[in-house]
Formats: structure tokens, sequence, C-alpha cells
């Protein structure tokens, strides 16, 4: 049976976030350009530009080289690597992909790796036939791999050309987390909606820069203050429970004395 995500992002009807990466109350935050970290000099964004026309920007560029890559009729790994290259650098600012060994296709700054497998590989959970090194691993579990093993890399990307899947280090095989754009549905429907906030969450200035500590990017800082606000939220609905049952419990007292006189 196929797994239901955990929790559907309805307002960005292309993205699918399963688990908890970051919030939704987070990335709703994001969205509307009101968490830390967003401002134009934040996103690198060119003078004169603001991030909405930014944006606007990279969602025809984006399109552009989605449309030349879907005339392929059969892309090859390399095809769609080519693709993904272009796509990823000209659209969300990866000016610093290098090629990788192993299951890796790219690796951005020497700490965002990229696993890049043709779109005939349909499901990113699915066993790959086009994995260079294992090919009995799906191309998310692939990633989630080279997550864990390595230090150095905290957050990173896969992609069959049609989905792309932003990921990040977690020890747990049982539990996956995970946020997913379908690139297709984006570029068909003109979800300019979704392709907004998938923007502002893998632009390549999300992911820190080369050199500095892998926890030291702006993924990670929404991710822990999502959590915090989850522990807040939680803790004041703990508190909330515990007067409604005390209020229940000297409620249901009072209307039997002789329980009380009992008790």
């Amino acid at each position: 049976m196929a797994r239901k995500p955990v929790t559907d992002i309805s307002a960005w009807p292309s993205l699918t976030l399963e688990g908890n990466l970051i919030a939704p109350a987070t990335i709703a935050s994001v969205d509307r350009r009101q968490a830390s970290e967003q401002s134009e000099e934040d996103y690198r964004i060119r003078k004169g530009l603001t991030i909405r026309e930014e944006i606007s920007t990279a969602f025809r560029v984006g399109q552009s080289h989605f449309d030349a890559f879907a005339k392929l009729e059969t892309p090859s790994v390399q095809a769609t690597r080519r693709f993904i290259r272009a796509f990823l650098q000209e659209t969300f600012g990866f000016d610093d992909l290098a090629p990788a060994d192993g299951a890796l296709s790219f690796i951005g700054g020497g700490r965002v790796p990229i696993v890049v497998v043709p779109p005939a590989d349909e499901k990113l959970d699915r066993r790959s036939a086009t994995l260079s090194t294992d090919r009995t691993r799906s191309p998310a579990f692939a990633l989630q791999d080279h997550l864990n093993e390595h230090d150095e890399t905290l957050w990173g990307l896969v992609t069959n050309g049609t989905l792309i899947r932003l990921m990040r280090d977690n020890a747990s095989l049982t539990r996956p987390a995970y946020i997913e754009a379908d690139l297709a549905q984006i570029v068909t429907h003109e979800d300019a909606a979704s392709f907004a906030v998938l923007w502002l969450l893998i632009h390549r200035t999300r992911f820190g820069v080369a050199g500095a500590p892998a926890t030291d990017c702006a993924l990670e800082r929404w991710r822990d203050a999502g959590s915090k606000e989850g522990e807040v939220a939680r803790d004041r609905l703990a508190v909330q429970v515990q007067i409604a049952l005390e209020g229940l419990g000297s409620g249901f007292l009072e209307a039997n004395p002789d329980l009380a006189t009992r008790l």
C-alpha cells in the first residue's frame, strides 16, 4: 500500500510535506517572507530587484528549461543531469555545483548533495535501475544514506527531473521527512504559488555558505524555530487540558457531595 503523506500543504497544490522536516506554520511564515533571513541581501537578489520580481523571473526561466526537457521522449541520465544542473543554476542560484562521485550527481559548495535520476524512475522512493553504484536502493534512500553518513552535509536534494525533494539528515528509516515539489504540475498548471514557496525554501542561499558548519544555514534555523514553536504550543495545550480536567473534576464533586465526602 502506498504511504499516505502525513501533511498536505493545501495552499500550495504542487507541494507535499511528509513528516516534520520544517513545521507547516514556519513554511507559511517563509511564504509570507516573515521568517528570519529573508531580505533581498539574504537571497543575493540583484540590485534594483525585489524578491517578488526575482521569483517571477526565475519562474519563467524555470518553465523554459522544463519545457525543453519535457520535449525529450525518453531522457537519459546524462540529459536529466544537464537539465537539472542548468535548472538549479539559473532558477535557484546554484552557481557552485560540481560533479560528484557514487550515487551523487552534484554537490553544491561542498555541502549540498544532489542525487539525479531520469524520469523513468517515476517514484523517488522506489528502487532505481539507474543509480551507478547501488541499484538496490531508491534515489531518496541513496541521498538519505549520504546525509546520515557525512557530517559536512545536513540538507540535500533528490530529483528525477519531474519531482524534486528536499531532505535532511534523519536517523529514522521508518519515519521519512521531506518536502517534495511536482515540477511538472507547477509548469503545466502555472502554479506560481507553489513555485514561490519552493524557491524561497531551496534557493542556494538557504543551505549556507561553503566552508561554514553544516548547521549554519537558514534551513536549519527555520527547522529549529518551528520545533521550538511546537514545544511551546504543546506546553500551552497541556496546561489548558489540565485546567479543563480540574474544572470538570471540581464540578463533578460539587454535583456529588456524597462522593466528595468519601474521597
